[in-house]
């Protein structure tokens, strides 16, 4: 068998993928099936005797280290529910708050009630402001997580128990901690690129280059997200490797191949350390070091086996990193670099074999444009699954655009270095500029690819995830059957298109609902097949952000228009938007209206004094949105409802969307899980789904 290790680490990586989703109960008697397995499987012999036993081996071992991570690390803490404790802990990440001056945490504590404890992470909702680094003591409740779609992402992380803040929150210091230490690091280098550089590109400075995306603005998310640019925001691999590349050439130029080496693995371990030892940065510096490793002490290293072991690390440490999005995504990305690698080997050993000049310019264009279109479709099915859309144009954007990061990255750490010496200012100033030139291209062209008609497609569910696996899979039997291109690629060609016009009819039914923009009452925009209803309100430039949703969705009308403003032109707002019909609730609504645009979508619209709400039933689900101060006390509860600035008294929901922080009725607010800006997606028959923006990218 070539490539054990390879094999075993990418094999171990999938099982605990899929254990992910089985109960706990199920480890013990399916890894015992898989282990009395290996006898049989080697006795039958044959020619993949050796597969199959690996397969059982590995199969087995990784479902009871499954079992025995949950027994012994994910039970005991979760035992802790329902129990209030003081608490001494350090903040390891933060986001903002839904109530002013406070934030969304990540914490490790390590003593309850003041006996010193094995470490372990929890999730708070809401908590007193804080740094990540910072450490204080406190009274807290613990509480299950929610099952929600987040729930395997912070397993993925460590963490696998809530907290509720009750009191007594008293700041301890700073820890002292390595992971601590570089958060602290990644803060001040984040901080010098704010001196030197002007928003936007501070910003995406900062998360290319330490990794901190708190400063990305929602237009370079979204323009980057719109042109397949998305993973160039994530510090993953690529960026490793410029790092790592950029001190190897440096130092190589001295002549010193072996202290290049030494001095790139130290460079990756550094920038591991300042990113937090991410899944996806751990995976790529494991490979970076077997690379440099190997050359430092004159071996060659193979790409694939470099990646099953970093797979395998990586699941050893915590099963439920096989669930985390980044890592997925790089592991795939990776595997479609490594895939056109070798189909370009070998078309090159066969082009000198027959003679031809494998080094026109042509050849060369298209194995360069190769790269991207491999890593796209790769990643495809990771993407389906956590409904970020495909971008059709992602194969020109990385090709513009992926060039120019490794400078980026570099002028960025240099600029961050030398403005904290006074005589290098100049320098700093002058290397932020060529570092802001070259993030105003990778700007403009993500702009230009996302603003192409058509070039976006929002893809999800289980038919599209079929679909993505098994053009992978006919990509890869081509080339291993050595099928020729001109017959492989208008077969997949063929396949994709009757895929599409399969999901279009599957997806007829599925309703979206996307809020526009990012203001602190934002309108709602509900989208079935190819209909469309807006539901407004705030003042007249939302209208700008729901036409961007328009675009990004391919729709170039609104087939029904409700204002709920209670001031405003509608008329014009109509006009604007390219609305078919346009009702105020101001002016046109007396006590209710049903309205019915959709198959199996009612809309239900309330003017009362001091404000207008709308109430949209999909499945059974009410959606709930509202412009000034409404009384909600009279009607059923919401099972969804969009805040805003105006007042809802008595309001009863399951999910509370806040667009915005800061609401001052949020004090007393209903009982209910609190949400970010999100999409909403409601299927026929399936529960309903709430996807949080930009939570991935």
């Amino acid at each position: 068998m070539k490539r054990p290790l390879a094999c075993a680490g990418f094999l171990y990586l999938v099982i605990q993928l899929l254990a992910a989703f089985l109960p706990p109960a199920a480890f013990g008697p399916l890894a015992a099936g898989f282990l009395a397995a290996v006898f049989p499987a080697w006795k039958l012999g044959g020619r993949f005797r050796t597969h199959a036993v690996l397969a059982c081996t590995v199969t087995g071992a990784a479902l009871l280290l499954r079992m025995a991570a949950f027994t012994w690390m994910m039970a005991p803490i979760q035992a802790r529910a329902g129990t209030q404790a003081e608490i001494h802990a350090a903040v390891v990440e933060t986001s903002p708050g839904f109530l002013e001056d406070t934030v969304r945490a990540g914490v490790l504590v390590d003593e309850v009630n003041g006996m010193a404890v094995r470490p372990f992470r929890v999730y708070f909702l809401s908590l007193p402001q804080a740094l990540p680094g910072e450490c204080f003591s406190a009274r807290v409740e613990f509480a299950e997580l929610e099952e929600n779609e987040y729930t395997y992402g912070n397993y993925a992380d460590g963490i696998f128990l809530a907290g509720e803040y009750l009191d007594g929150f008293l700041p301890q210091g700073e820890s002292g901690a390595l992971w601590a230490r570089a958060k602290r690091v990644q803060a001040a280098l984040s901080m010098a690129l704010r001196k030197v550089l002007a928003q936007p590109y501070a910003g995406a400075a900062a998360a290319m280059t330490a990794g901190d995306r708190a400063l990305l603005t929602d237009e370079v998310k979204d323009a980057f997200r719109g042109a397949g640019l998305s993973h160039v925001l994530v510090v993953s691999g690529l960026h490793l490797s410029a790092v790592g590349g950029l001190v190897y050439a440096a130092v190589r130029r001295m002549g010193r191949r072996r202290l290049a080496c030494a001095c790139a693995m130290f460079s990756s371990l550094a920038f591991m350390c300042l990113t937090g030892f991410t899944p996806s940065v751990v995976r790529a510096g494991t490979a970076m070091l077997l690379l440099y490793g190997g050359a430092l002490f004159n071996r060659k290293s193979d790409a694939l086996t470099s990646l099953g072991l970093a797979a395998l690390l990586l699941c050893l440490q915590n099963p439920y990193a096989a669930v985390d999005v980044s890592l997925l995504l790089s592991f795939s990305a990776t595997l479609g670099v490594l895939w056109v690698t070798a189909a370009h080997r070998r078309w090159r050993a066969g082009s000198a074999a027959q003679g031809k000049n494998a080094a026109r310019l042509g050849w060369k264009l298209l194995w360069t444009a190769a790269v991207p279109a491999a890593t796209s479709l790769t990643t495809l099915p990771v993407l389906i699954a956590i409904g970020g859309g495909v971008s059709l144009l992602s194969v020109v954007s990385n090709l513009l655009a992926v060039p120019v990061m490794p400078a980026v990255v570099g002028l960025g750490f240099a600029a961050a270095l030398c403005s904290g010496v006074p005589w290098l200012g100049f320098l700093a100033k002058l290397t932020g500029l060529g570092c802001a030139l070259l993030l105003r291209w990778m700007l403009a062209v993500a702009e230009w690819t996302a603003s192409v008609p058509y070039a976006f497609l929002h893809v999800s569910g289980a038919f599209a995830m079929c679909a993505a696996l098994l053009l992978c899979a006919l990509g890869w039997a081509a080339w291993r059957l050595h099928v020729p291109v001109r017959r492989a690629v208008p077969a997949c060609l063929a396949f994709v298109m009757l895929s599409g016009l399969a999901y279009a009819a599957a997806d007829s039914g599925v309703v979206r609902m996307e809020l526009a923009g990012s203001a602190a009452n934002p309108p709602l925009v509900v989208m079935q097949g190819l209909k469309t209803a807006v539901l407004f309100r705030g003042p007249e430039a939302n209208a700008d952000d729901v036409r961007e949703v328009l675009e990004q969705y391919n729709r170039t009308q609104v087939d029904l228009l409700v204002d709920l403003r209670m001031e405003g032109d509608t008329a014009a707002l109509a006009q604007k938007l390219h609305a078919q019909d346009a009702l105020s609730a101001q002016n046109s609504i007396i006590n209710s209206t049903i309205l019915a645009p959709f198959h199996d979508i009612i809309i239900y619209v309330k003017h009362q004094a001091k404000g207008n709400f709308a109430c949209v039933e999909v499945c059974g689900y009410r959606v709930g949105i509202a412009s000034g101060s409404v009384e909600f006390s009279s009607y059923p509860p919401f099972d969804i409802y969009v805040a805003g600035t105006g007042r809802p008294d008595g309001l009863a929901c399951t999910h509370l969307i806040l667009p915005r922080t800061g609401y001052r009725w949020l004090e007393d607010a209903p009982r209910a899980q609190f949400h970010g800006p999100a999409d909403i997606c409601l299927r026929a028959g399936a529960s309903v789904t709430i996807k949080e923006g930009n939570k991935w990218f």
